[in-house]
């Protein structure tokens, strides 16, 4: 598995816009956006609060930041791994593994996105690639190809997050133990099986 590469809030990022990041990013995923104060961003970050602003002119715009650069990041990723397999399966399989990848090599951002999603993704345009656009085009490549039974290309995507976002919320809040990415296999045959039962039961 390839490291995981989510820009200037990367684990590795070095400079000051990049530890202003990575501490917002830590503390955002702890508290949620409206528990954390500039002072505090600005502490744990190790700089002034006007070294702050000069970056971003507010908290909301500094989360916005954070939550649309991973966000699409993400969206991308999972392009680059449809691209490099052949078939459904194996695309699902890739990327079920590389969402459990991302939990564990930084469960802080995991969690901030899932945390903040609702809040941002009415900011993302239509016309920017998502992990949901991601996801939908393989679901609806496979539905062309006669892999799996006609479909809502975006119910399918529904599903098969809905198993991999499902499961890393009840580790993040103790419900499950452990990583995330030994459980990768089985979660993608969950996410299989369920568009494979979407598509016999659609009317």
């Amino acid at each position: 598995m390839r490291s995981i590469q989510t820009g200037a809030i990367g684990v590795r990022a070095t400079g000051v816009k990049p530890k202003i990041d990575r501490a917002a990013l830590e503390l955002f995923a702890a508290n949620g956006v409206d528990g954390v104060s500039i002072g505090e961003i600005a502490a744990a970050a190790g700089v002034s609060q006007g070294a702050l602003y000069r970056h971003y002119p507010s908290k909301d715009e500094l989360a916005w930041a954070l939550f649309s650069a991973a966000y699409l990041h993400t969206g991308a990723e999972l392009d680059e791994i449809a691209a490099r397999s052949p078939t459904f399966r194996p695309r699902v399989g890739a990327m079920v593994e590389h969402f459990c990848a991302l939990f564990d090599t930084d469960p802080a951002l995991f969690r901030f996105m899932l945390i903040t999603q609702h809040g941002f993704l009415p900011r993302v345009r239509p016309e920017q690639r998502t992990p949901v656009d991601a996801v939908a085009d393989i679901v609806g490549a496979a539905v062309r190809a006669g892999e799996v039974a006609d479909l809502d290309p975006l119910a399918g995507a529904a599903a098969i997050l809905g198993v991999i976002l499902q499961t890393a919320v009840f580790h993040i809040y103790g419900r499950l133990e452990g990583a995330l990415g030994p459980r990768a296999p089985g979660l993608a045959r969950a996410a299989i099986a369920a568009v494979a039962a979407l598509g016999q039961t659609r009317t």
